[in-house]
C-alpha cells in the first residue's frame, strides 16, 4: 500500500509539474493535451523484475519499462485528439491502415522529458508536439479542405453592403451606376474592409453631405473610420468564451450565420497547418491578444454560438465573417496559422 501511495504522490507532482495554470489542458490521471502549447503527453511507471532490484541494472530497467507504460498511455491521448467535429483520431486510425502505421511512429518518437528514480519506481514523462508528422497525417491535404465562400466578386460586395444600409437614397446617386444592381443580396450590415471600399464610401459620403443627410453621413463616416483604424490586422481572435458547448478540436471550423464555411478554405495554407498547427488556444482574451501567433494587433470576433450538432464548428455574425473573407491583410494571417480561440474555463 505504502508503495502506491508513493506511486500516487509521484504522479500528482509531475502532473502539476507539467500543467501551467492559465494553459488550456485536457488532463487525465495519465497525460494530458495542451492545446495552448501544442503538445501531447503521457506519464509512465515501472520497476526493475524482482531479480534484478538492487543490481546495476536495475534503474536501467525500471526506466524502460515506465517507457513502455509512457508509450500505451500516449497512445490513448493521441487516439482521443478531436480533428473536427465529426472526426477523432481514433476513429481515423480504425478507417485506415496508413493513418494508424503513421501515427503509430509518430508515438515512437515522442520524447522523454522528466525522468525520475526512487525507491526502485522509475517514472517518466513521454511528450511529442502535435505540429508536424502528427498533423500531416491527422489533416487532409489541402484539396480535401472546404471550399465554401461568400461567392461575391469584390464590386458586387461593395455594391451589396451600400445598398443593404442605404437604401434607395444611395441607389439615386450616379456613383453606383458602374455597378450592376443584378448582383444584389440582402446582408445585414455596411461593414468597410478593403482600401478600395473605404475610398468608394468617402465618395458617397461627399454626396450624402452635400445632400444634408446627416445622420446617413455620420453611420458613413464611422464605417470609414473604423476601418482605417483596424487595417492592418496581425491574427485572428475567435472570442468563444461564451460558447459553453464548444468542443476544442484541431481544426476548427468557422462559419457565418447561414453555415457557410469562412475557414479552413482552399485559401488556407496547408503547409502552415502541418508545420504551426491550425489554432491556438486560451483562457483569457487579454492573454491571447500578448501571444505571438496574433500579436501585434489581433482582429478580435465574438462567436455567437456552435453550428447545430457540430460542437467545433464556431459561428460568427455575418458582417464579421464578410470582414474575414475579404481584407486581405486579415485574410493572409488567418489562412497561415495566425488563428487563436478564446475558450470557457
Amino acid at each position: 500500500m505504502k508503495s502506491l501511495n508513493k506511486l500516487f504522490a509521484i504522479f500528482i507532482l509531475l502532473s502539476s509539474s507539467y500543467s501551467l495554470a492559465d494553459d488550456v489542458i485536457k488532463e487525465t490521471a495519465t497525460g494530458g493535451i495542451n492545446w495552448s502549447q501544442g503538445t501531447i503527453y503521457a506519464h509512465g511507471y515501472g520497476v526493475a523484475p524482482a531479480d534484478k532490484i538492487g543490481t546495476s541494472k536495475a534503474r536501467l530497467l525500471a526506466r524502460r519499462a515506465a517507457q513502455l507504460d509512457a508509450y500505451r498511455n500516449l497512445a490513448e491521448m493521441v487516439q482521443g485528439v478531436r480533428v473536427n467535429s465529426q472526426t477523432i483520431v481514433q476513429e481515423m486510425m480504425v478507417a485506415s491502415d496508413t493513418v494508424k502505421t503513421q501515427v503509430e511512429a509518430v508515438i515512437k518518437g515522442a520524447q522523454m522529458i522528466k525522468d525520475h528514480y526512487q525507491n526502485d519506481v522509475a517514472t517518466v514523462t513521454m511528450e511529442i508536439p502535435m505540429s508536424g508528422n502528427l498533423m500531416s497525417t491527422i489533416i487532409p491535404n489541402k484539396k480535401s479542405l472546404n471550399t465554401v465562400g461568400l461567392g461575391l466578386s469584390q464590386s458586387e460586395i461593395i455594391f451589396t453592403k451600400v445598398k443593404s444600409t442605404w437604401g434607395s437614397l444611395i441607389e439615386k446617386s450616379s456613383l453606383l451606376s458602374p455597378i450592376s444592381q443584378a448582383h444584389a443580396k440582402a446582408l445585414p450590415s455596411f461593414v468597410i474592409t478593403t482600401t478600395d471600399e473605404a475610398e468608394f464610401s468617402k465618395k458617397i459620403l461627399l454626396w450624402l453631405e452635400q445632400q444634408d443627410s446627416l445622420a446617413s453621413a455620420k453611420l458613413l463616416r464611422e464605417s470609414i473610420e473604423s476601418f482605417e483604424s483596424h487595417s492592418n490586422f496581425t491574427g485572428l481572435l475567435i472570442d468563444a468564451s461564451n460558447v459553453a458547448d464548444f468542443e476544442i478540436a484541431a481544426v476548427p471550423t468557422i462559419r457565418n450565420e447561414s453555415g457557410e464555411i469562412i475557414y479552413p478554405t482552399s485559401a488556407t495554407k496547408y503547409d502552415d497547418l502541418v508545420k504551426k498547427r491550425p489554432v491556438s488556444y486560451d483562457f483569457d482574451v487579454n492573454d491571447a491578444i500578448r501571444n505571438v501567433r496574433v500579436a501585434i494587433k489581433p482582429l478580435v470576433v465574438k462567436a455567437n454560438k456552435t453550428y447545430k450538432a457540430r460542437k467545433s464548428d464556431l459561428v460568427i455574425s455575418d458582417s464579421d465573417a464578410i470582414i474575414l473573407s475579404t481584407n486581405k491583410g486579415i485574410h493572409q494571417v488567418m489562412h497561415t496559422a495566425g488563428v487563436m480561440v478564446v475558450v470557457a474555463e
